[in-house]
C-alpha cells in the first residue's frame, strides 16, 4: 500500500480523543506543564471526564493487582510510569484520585466477583489466533471486570490485556482486514474513539496489517515515548525501557517522538527508534542465517536439542555471521518446540548464554538472554538477544534450564524448523 497518505495527529483529533488522551496518557508518561494544565481544567469542568478519570485509574490498579481466582495468587506487574517519570500530582487530580480511592476500596465486590460479572462495553474485533500455555491466561480488565480471553472471545473497545510469557493472541477488527498479533510478556489498552484505532502498547511486541482506514481516522499506537500513525499498511513495533522502535514492512507510517518535537515519516524498509538521536528514518534488512552446529550436550537425542536440568542436558549452537556486513539492529534466536512422545511442550526458566565456540560450553559464560514462562508443541519460542553482545564471525550459544521446570525438546539443525538467528541490519546507522 505504498504511497497511503499521512494524517496529522492534529488534523484528526476530536475533543472527545484528545480528552480520552490526556486521561489515559496520565498513567502512562509525564504530561507536560500544558497538559497538566489542560487536564486540570477538564476535570474541573467536565463530569463525564472525572468519571472517566476514576475508571482509568481502577482499571490501573486492577492491572497491578490481577487477581488469579484459582489459586487465590495476586500477580504484581512493573509500575506503567518509571521512577525518572513520577511527577507530583495537581490539586485537582489530587482530589479526583481521592475520590477514586473512597470508590474503589469501598466497592462491595470482591476482585474473584469482578472476574464473574458480564462485560458491556462494544466489541471491536475477534480473536483469530490464541495460545496460552497451560497454567496460564491471557486476561483482560475493562471497567472495573475481570476475565480471561480465550479462542472464542471477544475483544472490546477499553479493554486492557495481560499477555503472558510464551503465550500470543491475534485479533481481526470487525468488518475490515485490520489484524493486530502481540506476542509474549505485552500489555497493551485497545480503544475505539469515534470509529478512530487506537492501541497502547505499554510494553512488548505488536505487529500489524492495517487494511485502508476511513479519511481522517488514522490508526494510531501509542507507547511510552513515541506515537506511530497509519491509515493502511504493515509494520512491527517494540517496546521496551530503552525506547520504541518501528519497523515499516510495507506503506508509509508517521512516527512521532513525545519526548522531541518533530514528525517523521518512515517508508517501507526503514526504521525510526527513540534512541537515535537523529530524527531521520533508516533503511533496514531482515537477514536470517542457520546454525552451523545444533546439539545437545550430555544426552544424545538425534534429532532433538533437548534442555532438561534433570538429565543435565543443555543445547549448543554456533552460528557464523562473518559475511553479514552492516549495523546489527536486532537479534533473535527461534526454536521450534516439539516434544517427546506425548508431553506437550516445555516449561521453565531457559537462560542463553554466549560462550566460546571452541570449548562447547565450557569456559566464561556471558548472559544473553533470558525466558520465563512455557511454550507448546509446535510453537515457537523467540528470544530477543543483546545485539551488542555479539560479535563478527562465529557465535556460540549455551542454552540451560534452571530447576523445576518441564523440560524443552527443540528441532534440531537437520529439519525443517532449523533453529534460526533473525537479524535486523542497517547499511547507513
Amino acid at each position: 500500500m505504498c504511497g497511503v497518505p499521512v494524517v496529522a495527529v492534529g488534523d484528526m483529533m476530536s475533543h472527545t480523543y484528545a480528552k480520552t488522551d490526556l486521561i489515559s496518557e496520565y498513567y502512562l508518561r509525564k504530561l507536560s506543564r500544558t497538559e497538566l494544565q489542560e487536564l486540570q481544567d477538564l476535570l474541573s469542568v467536565d463530569e463525564e471526564a472525572r468519571a472517566e478519570f476514576v475508571r482509568v485509574g481502577r482499571d490501573e490498579w486492577l492491572l497491578h493487582h490481577m487477581h488469579h481466582a484459582e489459586g487465590r495468587q495476586i500477580i504484581h506487574i512493573t509500575s506503567r510510569r518509571s521512577r525518572r517519570r513520577n511527577i507530583q500530582a495537581i490539586a485537582a487530580i489530587s482530589a479526583v484520585c481521592a475520590t477514586l480511592g473512597v470508590l474503589l476500596f469501598s466497592k462491595s465486590a470482591t476482585i474473584s466477583e469482578m472476574m464473574a460479572s458480564r462485560p458491556t462495553a462494544p466489541v471491536i474485533a475477534k480473536i483469530t489466533d490464541y495460545f496460552a500455555v497451560e497454567g496460564e491466561a491471557i486476561s483482560v480488565v475493562n471497567n472495573g471486570d475481570v476475565r480471561k480471553l480465550n479462542s472464542a472471545s471477544a475483544i472490546r473497545t477499553g479493554d486492557r490485556i495481560i499477555i503472558p510469557p510464551g503465550c500470543q493472541l491475534s485479533f481481526r477488527y470487525l468488518e475490515e482486514q485490520t489484524g493486530i498479533r502481540l506476542g509474549g510478556n505485552s500489555l497493551v489498552h485497545v480503544l475505539d474513539v469515534e470509529g478512530a484505532k487506537r492501541i497502547r502498547l505499554d510494553r512488548g511486541h505488536l505487529s500489524a496489517q492495517v487494511a485502508r482506514q476511513k479519511e481522517g481516522r488514522p490508526m494510531r499506537v501509542v507507547t511510552r515515548d513515541a506515537e506511530v500513525v497509519v491509515l493502511g499498511t504493515s509494520f512491527e513495533v517494540v517496546a521496551g525501557e530503552e525506547g520504541t522502535r518501528l519497523s515499516v514492512i510495507s506503506g508509509k507510517v508517521q512516527f512521532n517522538s513525545l519526548d522531541r518535537p518533530g514528525k517523521r515519516i518512515v517508508r517501507a524498509g526503514h526504521f525510526a527508534d527513540t534512541s537515535i538521536e537523529q530524527d531521520a528514518s533508516l533503511p533496514f534488512r531482515e537477514v536470517r542465517i542457520g546454525p552451523s552446529l545444533v546439539q545437545t550436550l550430555n544426552f544424545t537425542r538425534n534429532k532433538f536439542m533437548v534442555v532438561d536440568p534433570e538429565r543435565n542436558a543443555e543445547g549448543f549452537l554456533i552460528f557464523d555471521i562473518g559475511e553479514v556486513k552492516g549495523t546489527l539492529l536486532e537479534a533473535a534466536l527461534r526454536l521450534h518446540v516439539t516434544a517427546w512422545q506425548k508431553e506437550y511442550g516445555g516449561r521453565g526458566d531457559l537462560r542463553l548464554y554466549r560462550v566460546d565456540p571452541d570449548q562447547q560450553g565450557g569456559g566464561k559464560r556471558v548472559p544473553i538472554a533470558h525466558f520465563s514462562g512455557g511454550v507448546g508443541k509446535g510453537k515457537d519460542l523467540v528470544m530477543d538477544l543483546d545485539v551488542s553482545l555479539l560479535t563478527a564471525g562465529r557465535n556460540a550459544f549455551l542454552l540451560m534450564m534452571d530447576v523445576g521446570g518441564n523440560d524443552f525438546w527443540f528441532s534440531a539443525g537437520d529439519t525443517e524448523q532449523a533453529p534460526v538467528l533473525e537479524l535486523k541490519i542497517s547499511d547507513q546507522r
